[in-house]
């Protein structure tokens, strides 16, 4: 070590004058400068830290609006330049690190690449689609970039995300994909003007484009193709005035059948509809606690709240981090292979039973100025009556005592069949080797130790942070061979979630708060996909509509007499 190095130069040199630290090594040198403190929890924390003071903010009785100056757009373009902020890569400064390029925006659900986002209307009148590329010029430089149109965004508007066009860094270029020195993405800080705004800040608002077809197409990585759940129970809202009768819609009631008739006449055999023989009962009405042992204490659940989720995407990141989760790369995930254990599905309104059809890409229902948007964090629901499980050859996937759907990685195969039968899509399978090829060194030193890090061939998936409750049942059977305390075990998703939408625990604590939340809210509690009686431990909370008496009549056909199962 250089502190080493050195203390051994000065004795070397023998100066009698030299006033060298006492201590045989670097080490001791350190240990005894942070005497008087805890020496291994500095080490581990990097430092010894207090509480900071909070004191009281003032607020003023009444604020004055806030007054802005009118932008100042440099150019004669017909469109209006957006450079809009990146909510993963910042201005750029997270750009070479993998997990966040690997996470979709939360809007777009693209990864890795820059795009420009216009109106449909826009899109029509220049007669591209979905990943047709735009030529965008402005008084100060001119890009290339594929189009995303949206409903969501104004004619005259042509918004590009900030954060992309690096051309050094393994990967916020396109090192990692054998192409060293070329940028990944765009920079569109290459189209303003240098102007400051009232506070002395870059004026990003500053000029105006004119947005022509590049007359080619670049299909771009992302990880959602449509943002309509088509009626199922997914991603559900239930508007105020619903929410005050204290109705809920989706609440477990008398068995439900389901006429096989009924289907075949509707559907036809030719859309999947009439294969069942006889009424097949749906089980909406179970008790995920009963799905554990009784000799077990534990039966582990979750509730998401879906009104809270803002889609940031930060429990994506932590998942990645805390699991050993692989980075497949811009190729992989345009290949529809991400690795990630949890995704954040993103659903505009109830939407249309219809088909998508043609080109990938969006099957976008947003209009400018609509709010109905719901995002909903989808990972392994821990089912009781998992399909994954009976298909599974060597029993690679099995349900634990406590309730979960536990994996044995050394014992997988690789049939997926396990992936074939999750309805809710959230196994990942290893087509390669990542874990081995795809971290440069020193990067593989990052990995958790706690988790096994998976190989080519082996299926994955979420669950639950199993490290985090081991180590908690340890800690406490040291401690006095008691329980853990409720809150004493987050997963990763929940530990980071800013808004705190996602609540852990164990069900079978009365008191849990898992529990109280459930049990507080239960007038828009649900699960997803139950009709399929997979018998989910994980409730989500549905959105709130707050616009008034006229939206109160939502769309909740699973709670119909008869009909199509909503998986359907």
């Amino acid at each position: 070590a250089f502190g080493d190095t050195l203390l051994a130069s000065g004795r070397a040199l023998g100066d009698p004058t030299a006033a060298l630290p006492a201590g045989e090594s670097f080490r001791d040198v350190l240990e005894a400068a942070w005497s008087g403190s805890d020496w291994r929890a500095a080490l581990q924390r990097g430092g010894v830290f207090g509480d900071t003071p909070s004191g009281p903010v003032p607020v003023a009785a009444s604020v004055s609006r806030l007054e802005f100056k009118e932008p100042q757009l440099e150019g004669s373009g017909s469109f209006v330049l957006l450079p809009v902020p990146s909510p993963l890569l910042g201005d750029g400064r997270g750009a070479n690190l993998p997990q966040l390029q690997e996470t979709p925006d939360p809007i777009t659900k693209i990864a890795w690449q820059s795009w420009a986002e216009i109106s449909k209307a826009t899109a029509e009148s220049l007669g591209v689609g979905h990943g047709d590329v735009l030529a965008v010029e402005t008084t100060f430089g001119k890009l290339e970039v594929p189009a995303w149109p949206r409903g969501g965004i104004r004619d005259d508007v042509v918004a590009i995300a900030i954060g992309q066009g690096h051309t050094v860094g393994r990967y916020a270029s396109l090192e990692s994909d054998g192409s060293p020195g070329a940028a990944r993405g765009v920079n569109v800080v290459d189209l303003l003007p240098s102007l400051t705004d009232e506070s002395g800040a870059r004026a990003w608002l500053s000029a105006r484009a004119k947005v022509t077809s590049a007359g080619r197409y670049e299909r771009l990585p992302f990880t959602q193709g449509t943002d309509n759940k088509r009626g199922r129970s997914l991603g559900n809202a239930i508007s105020l005035a619903a929410l005050a009768k204290g109705e809920n819609p989706w609440a477990p009631n008398e068995a439900l059948l389901v006429d096989a008739d009924s289907l075949h006449d509707e559907h036809g055999d030719d859309h999947g509809g009439g294969h069942h023989e006889g009424p097949h009962e749906i089980l909406r009405d179970f008790d995920p606690v009963a799905d554990s042992t009784d000799d077990d204490p534990f039966r582990w659940g979750m509730s998401i709240d879906v009104d809270k989720c803002t889609g940031c995407s930060a429990c994506v990141v932590a998942c990645y981090v805390e699991n050993n989760i692989p980075v497949l790369g811009e190729e992989g995930v345009r290949r529809n292979r991400q690795m990630s254990w949890l995704r954040i599905e993103r659903y505009v309104g109830d939407g249309e039973k219809t088909l998508q059809t043609g080109r990938p890409g969006p099957q976008n229902n947003e209009t400018l100025g609509g709010t109905d948007v719901r995002n909903s964090p989808m990972l392994c629901q821990q089912c009781g009556a998992a399909p994954c499980e009976p298909v599974c050859p060597v029993l690679a996937t099995y349900h634990t005592p406590s309730g979960l759907n536990g994996m044995i990685y050394n014992r997988c195969i690789g049939t997926r069949y396990c992936s074939n039968n999750c309805p809710y899509k959230v196994r990942r399978f290893n087509w390669f080797d990542y874990q081995i090829e795809g971290w440069p060194e020193p990067m593989p030193l990052m990995l958790n130790p706690d988790v096994t890090v998976r190989a080519q061939g082996v299926m994955e998936k979420c669950t639950f942070c199993i490290q985090r409750i081991q180590e908690a049942r340890l800690d406490a059977k040291t401690a006095g061979g008691g329980l853990p305390e409720d809150g004493a075990i987050q997963t990763a998703c929940q530990q980071t979630c800013p808004t705190e939408a996602i609540v852990f625990g164990n069900l079978k604590d009365e008191k849990s708060r898992v529990n109280a939340v459930v049990d507080e809210n239960a007038d828009r509690s649900y699960r997803a996909l139950h009709v399929l009686n997979t018998r989910p431990a994980i409730s989500y909370l549905a959105r709130v509509r707050r616009v008034g008496e006229e939206h109160a009549a939502d769309d909740h056909h699973a709670a119909a007499p008869t009909g199509r199962p909503e998986n359907a």
